[in-house]
């Protein structure tokens, strides 16, 4: 594995170098965000096999950036998700209990305004430029988020998947790359594991 200097200039050099693709997922997510708010209700499925876009797109910009540590994670991550997904209900998705959706909402904003290795002086810019879409946390974030408001997509396959890669990605940028804000993703990852035990009681 790379110096922990080595793997921060790589990811800070990937988001400042590509604002486009950053900017092109935000205005993805906003748009989604925009339909749920419409009364859109894909399925369980459906859902699930859109996010394995974002998932994609990390692991194609990991392998681009020369960083085969997070594009074998996430190539791995995208498969299962997609398998797992194909295999989630075709029920339309579900909200969780209001404890769920707040924390779901504060994570999917934080992986949104992402506020970490992007260089930019007007803060309005984290609203639309922050690296959702090409770095693992900010793009984990949003899909536990997701996770959180819609009842885990009603799998549990699905959901201790994103427990395991949210602790992980959450407290390695924490402790070992001293990105202290992805706290956050430990957060909301430990919430998703309360309601994944909670769902066997």
């Amino acid at each position: 594995m790379p110096k922990t200097q080595e793997i921060l200039n790589g990811l800070q050099s990937l988001v400042n170098e590509r604002t486009f693709y950053a900017i092109i997922w935000h205005i993805v997510f906003y748009i989604m965000i925009i339909a749920f708010l419409a009364k859109w209700e894909p399925s369980n499925r459906t859902l699930a096999i859109m996010l394995c876009v974002p998932i994609l797109s990390v692991a194609v910009f990991a392998w681009i950036s020369g960083n085969p540590f997070n594009g074998i994670l996430f190539s791995l991550l995208t498969i299962l998700f997609f398998i797992f997904g194909t295999n989630a209900s075709t029920q339309p998705v579900s909200l969780s209990q209001q404890p769920y959706l707040i924390a779901g909402i504060i994570m999917i904003v934080f992986g949104l305004i992402y506020p970490h290795f992007i260089e930019t002086t007007p803060i309005i810019r984290y609203l639309y430029a922050s690296p959702a879409g090409l770095i693992p946390c900010p793009t984990l974030s949003i899909l536990i988020g997701c996770m959180l408001l819609f009842n885990g997509l009603g799998s549990n396959s699905l959901t201790l998947m994103c427990i395991l890669f949210g602790l992980f990605y959450g407290i390695f940028g924490a402790l070992k790359l001293a990105v202290h804000i992805d706290l956050v993703l430990v957060f909301g990852t430990l919430v998703l594991g309360v309601k994944y035990i909670l769902s066997w009681v």
